[in-house]
């Protein structure tokens, strides 16, 4: 029997035993001595001004730029096909004019990518859990692991987050067995401080377990998917369940956070929600402050904004921190709205308004506009608790759509109200009611899925089709 199948039969006590091992071996691993001085080094950077930081940028791209040109196959020939003159300077400006690499481009030379010898530094195994179906595994070292790690807790202790402050993470990690149908819906990490919360179980008869689990013990942190968090807030708020008061700060990761995810989320606990952005790959970061900006972090990579339409860009980032696995001008595949102002906290770099998700999440117009920013019609939508756009041909718009207790004709006139104004008259919109709407592998919830074929927007299917018989349909 593999590891898993030998975990999942083993009684709760142990399964904790294993969870907060595993827990430990990380803790060990990610937070030690060197980690310590990387935080500190880390915070520091925080005080550097804009020309600090644009020296500070060259300096790091050019001692990834050296090493790889001798380390790795592919940047040897790379470089010199683009004829990188790494003794000229002005590196920023030489990057520029590369190409754009994609993720299918990177999955193809992964291992030309990395250097052809380990040297002194032990190599991580990771992976991105890939959104559309499409993961990638590849390395990384101690240290960069650990620079990844202290730039995230720095993001966490301008709000307060302490290394010793108890979690209630709500993630994608399959920790209790699907077919479990009693309580506890939870296992301990007891080293890391996370009581972590199975994502796959939480349904209408499941929340008050949720609920008095986070009442019990009294952590002041939530951590998860804004999608699972939204879920887990529809149920307090429609059951009146009560959270308490020991919840200081919810912290979301792995997904958007959508607007009406973050009004639901602060409605039902009573507290702000922050959110990160940030990516296996360690190409971009960005973190909100405590004045609620969302702040790029400069000196974690560089990052570009290319301009799709209006205000809306794509990340494309060049890494810093690991060069075993050096990334230039990495296309994310995600997409912001920039904000032209100052924030109040006074750190440096650019300032994002908002993380617009997927390049996937829009859809097309038969007209061929694409139109992104599509969580606005669930804004107001209250009684919903969860939705997704599925957008079958140019013609034609499935929402699939999960009823909150309180749903009513009203709700559903006012989704369509929405959807038209953005979506316009041309399309056919059909309301589909589900009891469940299928999330990835990794326990993501997708806003849009586009079955276009021959488009670039084109995504692969959900891992699971609803049930025909627990669905209505209704078209307009």
């Amino acid at each position: 029997m593999d590891k898993e199948t030998i975990y999942s039969h083993l009684p709760v006590s142990m399964q904790n035993a294993v969870t907060s091992l595993v827990g430990y071996r990380l803790k060990r691993r990610r937070y030690d001595v060197g980690f310590k001085r990387m935080f500190e080094r880390v915070r520091a950077r925080e005080s550097l001004n804009g020309i600090e930081l644009r020296r500070y940028q060259e300096k790091r791209l050019k001692e990834n730029l050296e090493f790889v040109r001798h380390a790795s196959p592919f940047y040897d020939a790379y470089l010199k096909k683009h004829r990188i003159d790494l003794e000229k300077g002005y590196l920023i400006e030489q990057i520029a004019e590369l190409p754009i690499l994609r993720k299918q481009d990177v999955k193809e030379q992964v291992e030309a990518i990395h250097p052809k010898e380990k040297g002194k530094e032990a190599w991580i195994s990771c992976h991105t859990s890939g959104t559309t179906g499409s993961g990638l595994v590849f390395y990384e070292t101690k240290s960069s692991e650990q620079e990844r790690w202290a730039t995230w807790w720095r993001y966490r202790h301008w709000h307060g987050i302490g290394f010793d402050t108890w979690c209630g993470y709500f993630g994608g990690r399959s920790l209790v067995a699907l077919d479990q149908k009693k309580p506890p819906y939870w296992r301990i990490n007891a080293p890391g401080k996370q009581w972590m919360f199975s994502a796959y179980h939480l349904n209408g008869e499941t929340a008050v377990h949720y609920v008095k689990k986070l009442k019990q013990s009294k952590v002041p942190w939530i951590h998860g998917y804004p999608s699972v968090l939204s879920l887990l807030a529809g149920y307090i708020l429609e059951q009146k369940l009560d959270p308490g008061n020991e919840i200081r700060i919810i912290t979301t990761g792995a997904e958007s956070l959508l607007e009406h995810q973050r009004q639901i989320i602060e409605e039902a606990f009573g507290v702000r929600v922050r959110q990160h952005y940030g990516q296996a790959e360690s190409v971009a970061n960005i973190s909100e402050c405590e004045f609620g900006k969302l702040h790029v972090d400069e000196d974690y990579s560089l990052v570009e904004f290319v301009p799709l339409e209006g205000n809306v860009y794509r990340i494309v980032g060049t890494g810093f921190i690991n060069p075993v696995f050096f990334l230039l001008r990495y296309d994310t595949g995600d997409t912001v709205t920039l904000e032209d102002e100052q924030c109040a906290c006074g750190r440096p770099g650019r300032i994002v308004k908002s993380i617009d998700g997927r390049i996937e999440d829009y859809v097309v117009l038969p007209d061929g506009t694409k139109i992104g920013r599509l969580d606005h019609i669930f804004k107001d939508c209250v009684n919903i608790r969860e939705a997704q756009i599925v957008q079958e041909t140019l013609e034609r718009i499935t929402i699939q759509v999960v009823k909150g207790a309180n749903y009513t004709p009203a709700d559903e006139a006012q989704l369509l109200a929405e959807s038209r104004k953005r979506l316009g008259n041309e399309v056919k919109l059909t309301v589909r009611y589900v009891d469940e709407i299928p999330k990835t592998r990794s326990g993501k919830l997708r806003l849009v899925v586009s079955r276009l074929q021959d488009h670039p927007t084109r995504e692969r299917k959900v891992d699971h089709e609803p049930n025909p018989a627990k669905l209505t349909e209704r078209s307009h």
